[in-house]
């Protein structure tokens, strides 16, 4: 196999709007700088296969930026959208893309847009020119960053609070490309929870990017990609440990989860790896997922309540997707049934895989994933390709809770149908068909 790596930063100027936090995101957009963020790329090719691993220090890349970017790469290297995959981290403290909460209302960052995709091609490029001849190591453990934050309460409603006694996906995939003078190319690695310790106008790659730091530095190479896994109802236990409510706006907590990451990451490639037979394949499915009938009644009665005459900037973000669902009625459109969710597939060797769900999954759909393949090294991922919705489990809807009932955030006209399990489980089976094993 042969393999190149590379990042380019992709800090954004003062007043770039942000994204990951309704209210702020608003305002007056980013106004400083805490750590510089990173577009990275991660170049592949064996047995005449090629693919493409670009990750962003963001809060999502969306769909239609996510498709913008792939064609430039696949003009660039003659690829498919198969054999790209763009993820972002899920930093709440970076810039915006997509159509998340207030990004379908304000206008559009093209001024950043435009440079970071040339950021992008920039990345893919060098990755391209740097690919040399890698051997394969990878393994499995178990972190202890992620919480789960979906906590019942005495009301029996469902609160966005530490609860450490619920579902977590723990699983840390580690992956390590090695060129033949044993030297780091590329150290891959994920876990499952949420970068929104802090909230503020400072642009940083939050606790993962103090974990690639950290990594780097142990490897003694700029080396390391994060790629956020199914954390729809994760947040760090850091921030959470013995708490009634999660801190926040705290640096020194941001540090601490990566630290604690960064180590976790440290034993295993000290202690945890083992060689695999290199074996490139890739797979995508846009896959559906039903949505419950809609209710005009409540577009209705949000819209009733939007200010006339006030900029979107001043409504409220469920009174205009009201607004909006009356409008595309108004259109003579027929509203979504169903929810459009990519699902992506890359085979790096025998027995060593990722599998990447567009939008925010929760942990139990990483846990899913990992039952689904015998033995070797997953990859369960999120937020790739697109900002789709929060994808819960059929057993979470009747408990309601954010992860259920956020679905005008992402533009949708109701909330997702039970049976979303066995959209995952066949479309991993197609993935096995297409030879992502």
């Amino acid at each position: 196999m042969d393999a190149g790596f590379s990042k380019v930063c992709m800090t954004p100027p003062p007043g770039t709007r942000m994204m990951g936090f309704g209210s702020r995101d608003r305002g007056v957009g980013c106004e400083s700088v805490w750590d510089d963020i990173f577009v990275r790329a991660l170049y592949l090719s064996h047995g005449g296969e090629q693919a493409v691993i670009v990750t962003f220090d963001m809060c999502f890349i969306g769909r239609e930026d996510s498709d913008r970017y792939k064609g430039v790469i696949g003009r660039l290297l003659d690829l498919t959208p198969r054999q790209v995959m763009l993820a972002a981290s899920h930093s709440h403290v970076g810039p915006a893309s997509g159509y998340w909460a207030y990004g379908d209302y304000l206008p559009p960052q093209h001024l950043y847009l435009r440079e970071l995709e040339a950021a992008v091609v920039q990345a893919v490029t060098s990755a391209v020119e740097n690919a040399r001849k890698v051997s394969l190591w990878a393994g499995m453990g178990r972190s202890k960053v992620p919480m789960n934050r979906r906590r019942r309460m005495e009301n029996g409603k469902i609160e966005n609070r530490p609860n450490p006694d619920g579902v977590v996906c723990d699983a840390l995939p580690v992956c390590l490309l090695k060129g033949e003078d044993d030297r780091p190319v590329a150290c891959l690695f994920s876990i499952s929870a949420h970068p929104s310790i802090v909230s503020g106008t400072a642009i940083s790659a939050e606790y993962p990017g103090v974990a690639t730091d950290r990594v780097d530095a142990y490897l003694e190479a700029e080396c390391s990609m994060f790629l956020q896994g199914c954390g729809g109802d994760g947040k760090t236990s850091v921030a959470g440990e013995g708490r009634d409510t999660w801190l926040s706006n705290d640096w020194d907590v941001v540090a601490k989860a990566g630290t604690m990451l960064g180590d976790e990451v440290i034993r295993l490639l000290e202690d945890g790896l083992q060689t695999f037979e290199p074996r490139l394949c890739t797979a995508l499915i846009e896959t559906h997922w039903p949505l419950e009938p809609a209710d005009r009644r409540e577009f209705e009665a949000l819209a009733e309540r939007l200010t006339p005459g006030a900029p979107p900037s001043e409504q409220g973000v469920y009174e205009l997707w009201g607004a909006q669902q009356l409008e595309l009625l108004k259109r003579g459109q027929t509203l979504r049934t169903a929810a459009p969710v990519i699902m992506q597939g890359i085979q790096l060797g025998k027995e060593q895989r990722m599998v990447a769900i567009e939008g925010e999954p929760v942990a139990e759909h990483g846990l899913n994933i990992l039952d689904f393949y015998d033995g070797g090294v997953t990859f369960p991922l999120g937020y790739a390709n697109g900002e789709a919705m929060y994808l819960p489990v059929t057993r979470q809807l009747p408990e309601g809770g954010y992860e259920v009932t956020a679905y005008p955030e992402y533009g949708f006209p109701s909330r997702l149908a039970p049976g979303m399990e066995r959209i995952v489980k066949r479309t991993l089976e197609a993935f096995k068909v297409k030879g992502i094993m």
